[in-house]
């Protein structure tokens, strides 16, 4: 049987302090990728540079921003005319057998559309991914074996709900029909809703544990930031709205998020807050793609119970805790700490020494006020802080949006370009049939 061509596509986006080792091991593979790609989503640490000197062989496709995973890869993806293209995250290292392991399985069993490897966390012990499932009704993703040590339970390949597209290699026949990764998703859940889509097409979407890596995670997507928390979440919700049960959906998800809600503290709630309010924005764009290649049309009424519901969970959202302006009320007002003496005043001598006295204590009560103040300070220094970096990642979030925007014209352009093109073409022929009624 013939070997199918095999591309590997990595996507970086300031990720200079792992590319060398992940291009290494890809010098290593005992089963040679036929091109590599690096798609590069305007980095600006010298990315780029160093891929062209020290990997020349390496073929690069520079976006101009960052478009995000899934419209980043997919610059490369529609173009790509291999059997078998594997996505790779440029903090991954992959063993040797890595790539001759997934193609060989694939190539032995067409009905496999997607695969993913076991993945390690640095040191190769614990195990970070060896499958995954999404709960329900809140669409929480959960990675089989996590944080567990690898002592061969997960050795076993297996069909799966989802694999990450940290290092998946995926058949391109199946692009062909299901389509290329939806751009609705920035980062997180893109992943699972491809191989949500590879299983509603027929394909197996399979666990290959013979197939390792080690995976730093998270490298250039800081976990647990604001824009993380934004990120993951509004992919969440366009997930669980493409691919849920409308019935569940518009019943127990709303339910058991409101109650997941009033848990979070308040950093995630105002993230999960922005995330609601982009789902509210993209909902007439969301409710197509469910149509197109999701679960199906929702009635008109589970539209307005969704969208209604999204309003409710937003407002709870924006409603935060007092506790924490509270704490910076309580030290802000500066409390009298008045002075005490067991000593009974008995006489002019001792009221004098008493006033002496107090006068020295004085000095210890102004230590107590510069005490307070000082910890005001650190208070409210510490919440402008956080404030500051979160209107910063907000402002990161804004600058992608406009970097998609961008995308989006250019491309409809293009497409207007060809079209332009076309009807010029046509105009032609038609005059030309004219002029010569005979001409076939």
């Amino acid at each position: 049987m013939t070997r199918p061509t095999l591309s590997v596509i990595i996507l970086n986006w300031n990720g200079r302090p792992y590319l060398e080792a992940c291009l290494v091991s890809l010098e290593a593979q005992t089963l040679a990728p036929d091109r590599i790609i690096l798609v590069d989503n305007g980095s600006s640490d010298g990315s780029v540079a160093f891929v062209r000197e020290r990997f020349p062989l390496v073929s690069i496709r520079e976006n101009g921003g960052n478009l995000g995973f899934a419209a980043g890869n997919n610059t490369a993806l529609r173009d790509e005319a291999s059997g078998i293209v594997v996505l790779l995250n440029p903090d991954v290292v992959l063993s040797p057998d890595a790539l001759s392991t997934m193609v060989a399985a694939m190539t032995a069993d067409a009905t496999i559309g997607v695969i993913g490897c076991k993945l390690w966390y640095p040191g190769g012990e614990l195990i970070q991914h060896a499958g995954g499932h999404i709960t329900h009704p809140q669409a929480l993703p959960r990675h089989d074996g996590i944080g567990e040590r690898d002592e061969g339970q997960y050795e076993v390949a297996r069909d799966v709900e989802y694999v990450i597209g940290a290092a998946a290699a995926l058949r391109v026949s199946m692009l062909d029909q299901i389509g290329l990764m939806d751009e609705g998703f920035f980062l997180y859940f893109e992943d699972v809703d491809l191989c949500t889509r590879a299983h509603q097409a027929g394909y197996r979407v399979v666990y290959l544990p013979q197939a390792t890596a080690i995976h730093v995670e998270s490298a250039t997507a800081v976990r647990g930031s604001f824009a993380y928390l934004q990120r993951f979440h509004a992919g969440r919700w366009r997930y669980l709205l493409k691919h849920f049960p409308a019935e569940e959906m518009a019943g127990p998800t709303l339910a058991a998020e409101a109650d997941w809600l009033d848990r979070l503290a308040g950093p995630e709630r105002r993230a999960v807050s922005l995330a609601y309010l982009t789902t509210m924005r993209h909902l007439p764009a969301i409710w197509a793609a469910r149509e197109k290649e999701g679960g199906g049309p929702v009635s008109p009424e589970v539209q307005t119970a969704v969208a209604s519901g999204l309003a409710s969970l937003h407002a709870r959202a924006t409603h935060f805790s007092a506790e924490q302006p509270a704490l910076l009320a309580a030290a802000a007002e500066l409390r009298e700490r008045p002075f005490t003496s067991s000593v009974p005043v008995l006489g002019p001598l001792l009221a004098r020494l008493r006033a002496a006295w107090n006068n020295v204590a004085s000095r210890w009560y102004l230590n107590h006020l510069m005490i307070q103040q000082s910890e005001f300070n650190r208070l409210a220094a510490r919440e402008i802080e956080r404030y500051e970096i979160e209107l910063h990642e907000q402002m990161v979030l804004l600058e992608e949006q406009i970097v998609q925007t961008t995308e989006l014209q250019r491309q409809i352009e293009s497409l207007e370009a060809g079209l332009a093109q076309l009807q010029h073409d046509a105009a032609g022929s038609s005059i030309a049939h004219e002029h010569n009624p005979t001409a076939q």
